[in-house]
Formats: structure tokens, C-alpha cells, sequence
């Protein structure tokens, strides 16, 4: 009786069939997300045909926020993967360029498996760097992955449903937002750095 109780009032749905205005809040922070995205070229992301198609709708159906739910687990999931494939890149990048510069090892003669003690004590270095850094890194983005969905089950009505998914995508609305901040910060200091070239060779004709 209990888990049917439960079951019910996750997927009742409200007298009312129109929409609240979460559910629009939620579309509207959604297509922001996306938008930066795009803008950003993550590596993942929603694509842009999502945001028309977002199921923000009460019950258990395909257009329910359930489904919403499952896709930005999904997404979660995919940037933890993501950040792991790129830092363990980096390190390979490292580990081919010392087998093949440093050892003379060719590309087509490089070993499928190497141990740790026959790194140098640099490369012994960055691994045990690489793990710190996986760890200290990914762990954030698995605990946001299983706190969502635990939050969102807490949750105890499709209101407060919307609310909390909604607080996840500004949160990583936020974060891509910094992640541009300072991307265009890069860029100024660039230009500057060209425009203060340019007025020392200026000088130096003069």
C-alpha cells in the first residue's frame, strides 16, 4: 500500500490541465542553458530542437517531467564522462610524447600496456596528480548527479518538481556563464597584448 501511495503522488496529475507558471519558468531557464551552450560549443549539450520539445507536463506519460528528469540525469552523466576523457588526455598526450621523444619509441611500435614503475618519477608524478585532480574534480559532478534525482523524488508535488530541476539548470546556466566571462577575459588580454606590440613597433620606426 505504501509504494502505490508513493507511485500516486509522484505521477498524479493536478485538476487543472493548463500549465503553471513553473513549467514556463523551467522552458524559458532551459532555452537560456541551451543557448550557452551552443554559444560556448560545449562538448555536450542539449540540442536546440530539445528546447521546443521539453516535456514539463504532470503524471507518468512521455511528455511528463519525468522524462525531463531522465534526460538531464542523462546529461549529467555524460559530463562527468566527458571530464574524465579529458583528463586522462592530458596525460596521455604527456605519456606519448615521452615514450616517443624521450625513449625513441616508434608510433606503430608503441606498447598496449605500460606499468607505473616504468615511468620516469615525473610522469609517476602526474599520475598520482591525475588521480587527485579526478577526484577532487569529478566528485562534485557525481554527487550532482545522484542528488538531483534523490531531491526530485523527495520532492512532494510536480510544483516543487519543476522548482527544484529548474534550480539545477541555473546552476549550470551559472556556471557556463562564468566559463564565458572569463573566456572573453582571455580574448581582451590578447588583443591588448597585440595592441601594445603594435604601439612598441610603432616607437621603434618612429
Amino acid at each position: 500500500p505504501g509504494g502505490r501511495d508513493i507511485y500516486s503522488q509522484l505521477t498524479s496529475s493536478p485538476s487543472s490541465s493548463s500549465s503553471i507558471p513553473e513549467e514556463s519558468n523551467l522552458r524559458s531557464s532551459f532555452s537560456e542553458l541551451v543557448e550557452l551552450q551552443h554559444e560556448l560549443n560545449e562538448d555536450v549539450r542539449f540540442t536546440r530542437a530539445s528546447v521546443e520539445t521539453l516535456s514539463v507536463s504532470p503524471g507518468s506519460g512521455e511528455e511528463s517531467l519525468w522524462t525531463t528528469v531522465r534526460l538531464w540525469q542523462s546529461y549529467s552523466e555524460q559530463r562527468l564522462v566527458a571530464r574524465q576523457n579529458e583528463l586522462q588526455k592530458e596525460f596521455q598526450d604527456k605519456l606519448l610524447k615521452y615514450l616517443t621523444k624521450e625513449k625513441g619509441v616508434k608510433e606503430e611500435e608503441l606498447p598496449s600496456a605500460i606499468g607505473f614503475r616504468d615511468l620516469s618519477p615525473a610522469l609517476q608524478k602526474e599520475v598520482q596528480e591525475l588521480q587527485n585532480r579526478m577526484s577532487i574534480g569529478l566528485q562534485p559532478l557525481i554527487l550532482e548527479s545522484t542528488l538531483t534525482m534523490q531531491k526530485i523524488l523527495e520532492a512532494p508535488d510536480h510544483k516543487e518538481r519543476l522548482e527544484l530541476l529548474r534550480y539545477f539548470v541555473d546552476a549550470e546556466k551559472g556556471r557556463l556563464a562564468a566559463k564565458k566571462i572569463l573566456s572573453g577575459m582571455f580574448k581582451s588580454g590578447g588583443e591588448v597584448e597585440e595592441e601594445e606590440e603594435e604601439d612598441d613597433e610603432e616607437e621603434d620606426n618612429a
